[in-house]
């Protein structure tokens, strides 16, 4: 989707996927708490703070003279595209190291396919709402990934599969949005996939012995 409105919060001004992001951050993070056990929401805030954090401080790496020359430029800027990317590959390297602490078992090895699933279709919600692109695009948008996350979620069992049939089912949406699957969602869909089959592996690995 194409950002087209932004907001102003005082001094900052934020695209419309940026506010549309921190909100699906804290919807998420209060389903997973009143879901599941308090330690996938704290999981999940941690994720999402190193993931913001990274996001934001990666001007160093995409503009570092600017930086240097402007240090308060980092109050205003981010690191782009770059930033978004290293960010999602900080938070999942930082949910992969605490893999043992979740104990993904039985009922808890569901949290980081809700959470994952979830966060991406809540953000396109949002940023559907928040915009105003296409009529087209945004009907399928919200159609498909609707039914693709109800059928996911509650009715269909593999953490693998899920994963793998809702990011098609992203990339199928994205043919019809104006940016195409070349957009930065598509990207952070096949990262996430790769964290839920790592993590799922990683668990039979351990329970197979």
């Amino acid at each position: 989707m194409i950002n087209t409105d932004w907001y102003s919060i005082r001094a900052l001004t934020l695209p419309a996927t940026a506010i549309a992001l921190l909100i699906t951050f804290f919807i998420v993070w209060l389903i997973l708490r009143l879901q599941f056990s308090k330690k996938w929401s704290e999981a999940y805030s941690d994720a999402a703070f190193t993931f913001i954090l990274v996001w934001k401080f990666s001007l160093l790496v995409t503009d570092f003279k600017s930086v240097v020359a402007q240090p308060i430029s980092l109050l205003y800027f981010n690191g782009g595209t770059v930033g978004v990317f290293l960010g999602a590959i900080a938070a999942s390297l930082q949910v992969w190291r605490k893999r043992h602490k979740l104990a993904l078992q039985g009922h808890h090895i569901m949290a980081y396919s809700w959470a994952i699933i979830l966060t991406q279709s809540l953000y396109q919600w949002l940023v559907v709402l928040f915009n105003d692109n296409s009529t087209t695009s945004e009907v399928t948008t919200l159609m498909v990934l609707s039914v693709l996350t109800i059928f996911i979620l509650w009715k269909m069992q593999g953490v693998k599969r899920g994963l793998i049939l809702y990011t098609a089912g992203l990339i199928i949406v994205a043919f019809f949005q104006p940016l195409g699957i070349e957009q930065t969602a598509v990207g952070m869909s096949l990262i996430l996939l790769c964290l839920g089959i790592v993590l799922e592996q990683g668990e039979r690995i351990k329970v197979g012995g």
